[in-house]
Protein backbone atom coordinates (compact mmCIF):
# COMPACT_ATOMS: atom_id res chain seq x y z
CA UNK A 1 0.00 0.00 0.00
CA UNK A 2 2.81 2.39 0.81
CA UNK A 3 4.38 1.70 -2.58
CA UNK A 4 1.14 2.63 -4.34
CA UNK A 5 0.91 5.87 -2.36
CA UNK A 6 4.51 6.72 -3.25
CA UNK A 7 3.90 6.16 -6.96
CA UNK A 8 0.76 8.28 -6.76
CA UNK A 9 2.44 11.06 -4.74
CA UNK A 10 5.61 11.31 -6.86
CA UNK A 11 4.38 11.53 -10.44
CA UNK A 12 7.63 10.44 -12.16
CA UNK A 13 8.14 7.42 -9.92
CA UNK A 14 7.32 3.96 -11.25
CA UNK A 15 6.79 0.54 -9.66
CA UNK A 16 10.15 -0.56 -11.08
CA UNK A 17 11.85 2.42 -9.41
CA UNK A 18 10.32 1.58 -6.05
CA UNK A 19 11.20 -2.11 -6.31
CA UNK A 20 14.82 -1.34 -7.19
CA UNK A 21 15.27 1.21 -4.44
CA UNK A 22 17.50 0.66 -1.42
CA UNK A 23 15.56 0.42 1.85
CA UNK A 24 17.04 3.64 3.24
CA UNK A 25 16.02 5.52 0.09
CA UNK A 26 12.53 4.04 0.28
CA UNK A 27 12.19 5.06 3.92
CA UNK A 28 13.43 8.58 3.15
CA UNK A 29 10.82 8.96 0.40
CA UNK A 30 8.07 7.68 2.71
CA UNK A 31 9.09 10.20 5.38
CA UNK A 32 9.15 13.04 2.85
CA UNK A 33 5.74 12.04 1.51
CA UNK A 34 4.32 12.02 5.05
CA UNK A 35 5.71 15.51 5.67
CA UNK A 36 4.24 16.74 2.38
CA UNK A 37 0.82 15.34 3.28
CA UNK A 38 0.92 16.83 6.79
CA UNK A 39 1.87 20.24 5.41
CA UNK A 40 -0.94 20.11 2.84
CA UNK A 41 -3.45 19.15 5.56
CA UNK A 42 -2.24 22.02 7.75
CA UNK A 43 -2.59 24.45 4.84
CA UNK A 44 -6.09 23.18 4.04
CA UNK A 45 -7.04 23.44 7.70
CA UNK A 46 -5.98 27.07 7.81
CA UNK A 47 -7.87 27.95 4.67
CA UNK A 48 -11.08 26.29 5.80
CA UNK A 49 -10.95 27.46 9.41
CA UNK A 50 -14.14 29.20 10.48
CA UNK A 51 -16.31 27.41 7.94
CA UNK A 52 -16.92 23.73 8.19
CA UNK A 53 -18.46 22.17 5.13
CA UNK A 54 -19.53 25.51 3.67
CA UNK A 55 -21.84 26.15 6.60
CA UNK A 56 -22.70 29.81 6.99
CA UNK A 57 -23.05 31.09 10.51
CA UNK A 58 -24.83 34.23 11.54
CA UNK A 59 -24.28 35.92 14.90
CA UNK A 60 -26.98 35.47 17.48
CA UNK A 61 -28.08 38.54 19.40
CA UNK A 62 -28.52 37.92 23.13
Amino acid sequence: MTCARLVQHYRGLTWADVRGMALRDFNALVEQMAEDIEERERAEGRSSRGRSGGERRTPVMT
